[in-house]
């Protein structure tokens, strides 16, 4: 019997081993394939680190011609890069933009730099500025700000207080009202759960937002309010689906994804979340405080997916209606969620082209 259940054990774990071994091979063929796939013969194609505020932050880089118009893109989070999604969809658009990618101070490969380096909103404000100056001096084209989610609020930030600087605004999953949108998100969610015959996760949802609803992210008490945060963000989810669109294989099989990307991931939702916020703290007050501007001096367009309840369609709809501005066009689309790109690269690529087009008018 002792044979017979060591045998079975030295098969488990060579079959376990087998798998483990074709499962990162698949990764690195798939990683080695989308290199190739995406690599720029011509043009620019470079991740460097420049100076921006006296500090080294890092840049991506990437376009088939020097002479096309530049964008700067602006990620999300706050803290959190996502530079490792380069090439779903942007290589669509890089036969006529030059784009850059960076590594906000305080979010990847920028914080490993300098993960001492003070943070916040009006620190990041000149950052933009400074990547402005470099990208107009090196290309000497026209410049547009695209900024997503919290990307966005520090883009029309900038665009309020530099309009001189820059061609256009886009943006995308555009914040107005933080706490609005999770008493509209929780208000749907909680309907639609009924609606489902699911009463006990609807009146989960009801106790747990009552409890936290007048505290902000910036007031997390970890050891008393972080579970009932993470909840209220993730119960709703799949009432309000696509709220968040999946990354999974963009990640693994991402050629820009690395071993700093990887310690990013790790660190964030396995190992300690209270880093990630702490660093984070002062730009959370800030997204809990923001007031969009009421004009604008530049051209601006939006692209919401309609299913967005992290930053409300429907709130954005409303400021596009009000809203002052030389022009202005708005974009949804149908079916997806916060991260439009994500979840429908193609119609994203498509209403982008339109938004830039018209900017450029």
């Amino acid at each position: 019997m002792k044979k017979i259940i060591r045998h079975i054990l030295k098969i488990s774990a060579i079959v376990l081993a087998s798998v483990i071994i074709l499962f990162f091979l698949l990764i690195f063929a798939g990683r080695g394939i989308n290199a190739a796939r995406f690599t720029i013969k011509d043009g620019v194609q470079e991740r460097i680190f420049v100076t921006l505020g006296g500090i080294e932050q890092v840049i991506h880089v990437r376009g088939r011609n020097t002479s096309n118009p530049v964008i700067i893109w602006l990620h999300g989070g706050p803290g959190w890069s996502d530079a490792y999604e380069l090439a779903p969809w942007q290589y669509k658009m890089e036969n006529d933009y030059t784009f850059i990618r960076w590594d906000q101070r305080g979010s990847g490969r920028s914080y490993h730099r300098s993960p001492g380096a003070p943070l916040s909103l009006d620190i990041l404000i000149s950052d933009v500025d400074a990547l402005v100056d470099y990208a107009k001096a090196r290309f000497g084209q026209s410049v547009y700000i695209i900024g997503d989610s919290w990307g966005s609020q520090l883009g029309i930030t900038y665009a309020s207080k530099h309009p001189e600087k820059i061609a256009g605004y886009v943006g995308i999953a555009q914040p107005i009202n933080s706490a609005e949108s999770d008493r509209i998100a929780i208000v749907t969610a909680y309907e639609r759960a009924l609606a489902a015959g699911n009463k006990s996760d609807a009146e989960q949802m009801r106790t747990v937002y009552e409890r936290i609803k007048d505290k902000s992210y910036a007031d997390i008490d970890i050891s008393a309010d972080n579970e009932d945060f993470i909840l209220i963000q993730h119960l709703p989810a799949k009432y309000l689906a696509p709220r968040y669109e999946s990354q999974g294989a963009g990640i693994f099989f991402s050629p820009w994804f690395g071993l700093h990307e990887t310690k990013e991931l790790l660190t964030v939702f396995l190992v300690n979340n209270r880093l990630f916020s702490d660093r984070n703290i002062t730009l959370f007050y800030e997204i809990d405080s923001f007031v969009p501007p009421e004009s604008l001096e530049v051209p601006v367009a939006f692209i919401m997916g309609s299913e967005d309840y992290i930053c409300n369609t429907a709130l954005v709809a409303d400021y596009y209606g009000r809203v002052i501005a030389p022009s202005k066009n708005m974009f949804i689309v149908d079916g997806a969620g916060h991260s439009p790109y994500r979840l429908k690269p193609d119609v994203f690529v498509e209403k982008l082209r339109q938004a830039l087009n018209l900017l450029a008018e």
